[in-house]
């Protein structure tokens, strides 16, 4: 459902038509009308890109349409806006967009009260929030607990045709009031989740049964179910087994038996100290185990490169590109504990000039490919990695070793072959099609079984697609009838310059490589 009335429709008219280039320049207007952007472009994407244009109001964004709606305070904003995006063109998260001028001088939501006509059903007592960057399931759960400090709720309905949406009913008036007041442009989880918050026209919501995506706190609908038969006099012998889980009831029965959960969970306190509404570990249950990753580049992109990656923060078990959404592969992870190392360190992150994006799939396994498919570099679309043994947390051991880290621009290598040396390292990178580092450190030798040291890049991403590219690379070796694996992690600590002379620099290399 939307909370914008649509704006009239605008009339064909012939290109010969004296008025056709009066329909094609609307007037001047607060709003202004963006197209061509990127599918997973957020709010804070696009104010982050035009505030320097002027105070941004409020934003709709209509992400199926890659279409959005932008109300200026004033009027001279939109103007340079669609001034300086007609003579130079507005990149935002990897699209290039346009603008013009909307047909609405303001954004007027159909769900408000008109002050003018003082219909008292207009305003209501029911909320619709419009939940955006829903990384995380909505149900009516996370929205009871998040709405019950403000008052008593009769009724939740969650709907996803349109994004993801909640009406809400409260008891009184009140409490709706102050709910919006403190919600509203609120995240939900850290980073995410953000909440925008209108009254609706509806006075009391229809609910059929009370599941995850409808509830009722004002009826018991099992209580007043029919049964088809009389209860046996005999024992209930293995049904018993079957019955629902008490832990679960039990948590229903706290957060739902009358709409008022515990208030102590949420401080009643202003949007400035309100980062987020709930702990993100809240639904890090054990079924959730894969992601989606949208935006890859797929011409740069396979199964084994998506590993090279993820390894970092979590077991892989599966990976699978989505042949049919291009630039979107699914990865399932042995373990729900590591899917918030994802969300928190390589969500939004930038690779091969792309945005990547990712979150948390509502499926509970990554079935199998029979027959998988083909990517660009010709390798299958699908491949298991259960027993890979470059998983890096198979163990505690390997585990205590493998602590993740937010991607940086200093790469640590390591178990590369004894004597390898800093143009080695270089010339690796460079041979995997990646950017040499600007620095290389091996450090003394601790062991003449391997070696190890540090790279550095002049920025995260080009130190990130070295990664990606360069990650468990095989490298044969004389002092060993196998391969090593030459293996990468992000690093904290910069190579420090130095002059005793174990540090190289490799500038040179990357300009000899710009004609790959």
């Amino acid at each position: 459902m939307s909370n914008i009335a649509p704006p009239t429709k605008r009339l064909k008219t012939d290109s010969s038509s004296p008025s056709f280039s009066v329909a094609q320049k609307p007037s001047p207007s607060f709003v202004v009308h963006a197209r061509n952007l990127s599918e997973y472009t957020t709010e804070s994407d696009l104010r982050e890109t035009l505030d320097r244009f002027g105070i941004i109001e409020r934003i709709i964004l209509m992400p199926r349409k890659r279409q959005a709606l932008i109300q200026f305070e004033e009027i001279t904003s939109s103007i340079n806006l669609v001034n300086e995006s007609a003579r130079n063109p507005i990149t935002i998260a990897g699209s290039t967009c346009f603008f013009n001028y909307s047909l609405n001088q303001k954004l007027v939501n159909k769900y408000e009260t008109s002050e003018n006509n003082g219909e008292e059903a207009c305003q209501g007592i029911v909320l619709c929030y419009t939940v955006q960057n829903a990384l995380y399931p909505i149900t009516v759960d996370v929205i009871n607990t998040i709405s019950s400090a403000f008052g008593q709720i009769y009724r939740i309905v969650i709907t996803k045709k349109n994004g993801v949406q909640a009406l809400v009913e409260f008891a009184s008036r009140d409490s709706a009031e102050k709910a919006k007041e403190e919600l509203d442009n609120a995240d939900i989880y850290s980073g995410c989740c953000t909440l925008k918050i209108d009254f609706s026209k509806i006075n009391t919501l229809k609910v059929s049964r009370n599941d995850q995506d409808q509830w009722d706190y004002t009826r018991d609908f099992d209580s007043q179910k029919t049964p088809l038969l009389q209860t046996p006099k005999d024992n209930r012998s293995s049904y018993n087994s079957r019955q629902p889980n008490q832990s679960h009831a039990k948590s229903y029965q706290t957060n739902r038996s009358n709409g008022q959960g515990d208030r102590n969970g949420y401080q009643s306190a202003k949007k400035d100290n309100l980062p987020s509404l709930m702990n993100n570990s809240r639904h890090n249950s054990d079924n959730q185990l894969i992601l989606m990753i949208n935006n890859l580049c797929t011409s740069k992109f396979n199964c084994d490169r998506l590993f090279n990656l993820l390894c970092l923060y979590g077991n892989v078990e599966r990976i699978k590109f989505l042949i049919t959404k291009e630039g979107s592969a699914m990865a399932m992870m042995n373990a729900s504990d590591s899917i918030l190392n994802f969300l928190q360190y390589i969500n939004n992150v930038y690779i091969f000039g792309r945005k990547i994006h990712i979150h948390v799939s509502n499926q509970n396994e990554l079935k199998p490919a029979i027959k998988p498919g083909e990517l660009p570099d010709g390798t299958p679309s699908y491949k298991d990695f259960s027993n890979c043994r470059n998983n890096r947390y198979s163990t505690n051991e390997t585990a205590s070793k493998n602590k993740p880290v937010a991607p940086a621009n200093v790469l640590h290598w390591f178990n590369a072959p004894p004597g390898f040396t800093e143009q080695d390292v270089a010339q690796l990178f460079l041979n995997a099609g990646a950017k040499a580092p600007t620095k290389v450190k091996v450090f003394q030798k601790k062991s003449e079984k391997s070696t190890t040291g540090l790279a550095e890049w002049n920025n995260i991403a080009d130190c990130t697609e070295a990664l990606i590219l360069t990650n468990h690379t095989d490298i044969d070796h004389p002092s060993s009838k196998y391969p090593y694996t030459f293996k990468l992690c992000y690093s904290a600590t910069p190579i420090l310059d130095s002059t005793n002379g174990n540090n190289q620099s490799y500038n040179n290399l990357n300009t000899s490589n710009n004609s790959d």
